[in-house]
């Protein structure tokens, strides 16, 4: 940096100047170039293996030479920095991947300072780690990797030639995976060979290896029994087998299969539908590519055609009866028959799908039958069953009496009973309904009746098998209920009264009332419609009663009302 010198009256005291550069202040004068931004140009380390010699460096641009370098944590063992040039050297001895942050300081005044983050890696030194292969085996895929550790960049896998020997036949290293992958042929035995690998600092490895490659495990049956079929019933099962070589091939070489079962030759499943019933043995053999074979007896058995219903519930006489003969096995379609004894009355079996219906009629009991199945394939089968039919209870009238009914009034009872089967019907079996009503078929007995008086009348239920009871009845109709009396005699004050009010129709017994209250000293008879008493002093005059009669009808009792005059003198 350059100082200029300054004359005249006005000096650095009185005007101060100052320039700023890189840190360095003058005043007055000019002043040297401005240093360029420091800054650190390396990005990335190379990588090393442990034992090699390791030779890099960082680089710097800008700032003032000379550089000052300097490294934050300290670089892995036997490795150094050098401050002056920002070469890094030395041996490593230990693998590892580690960060590090460098620090570079130029001689600017003030001087500038800069930092960069760089990995460094260490590597182990390349080698083949595999020491052996499994056994491979005749026609079936092989792919084993050549396991390594260490090497930098891209691996490169080679078989060194010559060398200990070669790979079996159709067996192939890949360059790039190390993966030795094929399916291996005849002949059998152990093959040497030597094995390179190489990355891409030039660093190798080389190890003596082999493969042994064995005959494949005969085929072997494993299946040593096969589950039962039915006769009709679709069947499909596998007979399972391990080993041989390339495609197995299945057959039957003694024996005979179920009729209606095969032997898929290529996937060894037994299937089809049974035709009949009965144990089956057979010999199944199996058979590979290079003519290794296995046999394995085995059997069938196949449930014939049988009736598996061995009891039949109750019916009733009159009553819908619906009920399957079940049936186990057999090729549709299946026939049914009755044989050796007979179904109860009014039943019958559908000879296609062994329902046993209809509606039972008398008499009932027990039938005891056999009932026959035969299939499309000959095969028979039967079972001995029996039907109970059981006689319904006959009906019974628990209507024991009717009540009354009133002149001119509706009327309208029904008659119950119990038991019979189906519909009940009712009629009158001897005498006759009072005058106007009439007994439905239903047992309702209805109408207006227009005469009092009582009738006596037997009634009959009949069901639907003509089982029937009968009940003797009677109803009583009254007329219909009024008050008679037309006037009342007058009372005297002091003197005894007595009138009994008269009334005509209804039920007994009655009950009479008044509205408004009779005068004083005067009584209603509740039960006989007597008035009677003494009118008190002070009660005369002329009153205007309303009495009221109710009798005991049923269900609905009747009631009459009547406006009287009463008066009382002196």
């Amino acid at each position: 940096m350059r100082h200029g010198n300054f004359s005249g009256v006005i000096g650095c005291a009185a005007v101060l100047c100052c320039i700023s550069v890189s840190g360095l202040t003058g005043c007055g004068g000019d002043s040297g170039p401005t240093p360029s931004n420091l800054a650190i140009t390396t990005t990335s380390l190379p990588e090393q293996t442990v034992n090699h010699s390791y030779s890099a460096s960082v680089s710097g641009s800008g700032g003032a030479a000379p550089y000052t370098w300097s490294v934050s944590p300290a670089l892995p063992g036997n490795l150094s920095l050098d401050p002056a040039t920002g070469a890094i050297t030395g041996t490593p001895t230990t693998a590892a991947t580690t960060t590090h942050t460098f620090t570079l300081r130029d001689s600017s005044a003030p001087s500038q300072t800069v930092e960069q983050s760089l990995k460094l890696t260490i590597e182990q030194p390349l080698a083949i780690t595999t020491t052996s292969f499994p056994d491979a085996s005749i026609s079936s895929s092989y792919n084993e990797p050549v396991e390594t550790v260490g090497g930098i960049g891209a691996l490169t896998f080679s078989i060194v030639l010559p060398g200990t020997g070669t790979l079996p036949q159709t067996l192939g290293l890949n360059s790039t995976t190390g993966i030795i992958s094929g399916t291996p042929t005849a002949p059998a035995g152990t093959f040497p060979f030597t094995v390179r690998v190489q990355d891409t600092s030039g660093q190798q490895d080389t190890k003596d290896l082999s493969v042994r490659v064995t005959l494949t495990t005969p085929p072997q049956i494993t299946t040593t029994s096969l589950p039962s079929g039915t006769a009709g019933q679709p069947y499909n099962s596998r007979v399972q087998a391990t080993g041989g070589i390339g495609q197995l091939a299945w057959s039957i070489s003694a024996g005979s299969l179920p009729p209606g079962l095969t032997l898929d030759p290529s996937g060894g499943i037994i299937s089809g539908t049974p035709t009949r019933g009965g144990s089956f043995t057979f010999t199944v053999k199996i058979t590979d590519s290079v003519g290794q074979t296995d046999t394995q007896d085995l059997s069938i058995n196949v449930t014939p055609l049988s009736i598996t219903t061995t009891s039949l519930p109750s019916g009733s006489i009159g009553q819908v009866y619906n009920q399957t003969v079940q049936t186990k096995g057999g090729v549709a379609p299946l026939n049914f028959s009755i044989s050796q004894g007979s179904l109860p009355a009014g039943l019958h079996v559908n000879q296609l799908t062994g329902v046993i219906s209809g509606t039972p009629i008398l008499p009932g009991g027990t039938s005891s039958f056999t009932v026959g199945v035969q299939d499309a394939g000959g095969q028979s089968a039967t079972q001995a069953l029996s039907i109970t039919i059981n006689v319904p209870i006959p009906p019974s009238i628990t209507t024991t009496t009717l009540p009354g009914g009133t002149v001119s009034k509706l009327y309208n009872q029904s008659l119950q009973a119990t038991g019979g089967t189906g519909a009940l019907t009712w009629s009158l079996s001897s005498g006759s309904l009072p005058t106007a009503l009439s007994l439905s078929p239903a047992g309702v007995i209805s109408g207006t009746p227009t005469n009092d008086g009582t009738k006596n009348f037997t009634v009959k239920v009949t069901d639907t098998l003509n089982q029937s009871d009968t009940q003797s009845l009677s109803i009583t109709i009254s007329a219909a209920l009024a008050i008679t009396t037309s006037s009342l005699p007058d009372a005297r004050v002091n003197r005894a009264y007595n009138k009994t009010l008269d009334r005509s129709g209804g039920t007994a017994p009655f009950t009479w009332s008044v509205k408004p209250s009779l005068p004083k000293g005067l009584n209603l008879n509740a039960s006989t419609g007597q008035i009677s008493g003494t009118a008190a002093n002070g009660t005369q005059g002329t009153y205007n009663l309303t009495f009221t009669v109710q009798d005991s009808s049923k269900p609905t009792v009747q009631t009459a009302s009547k406006l009287l005059e009463l008066q009382i003198k002196d």
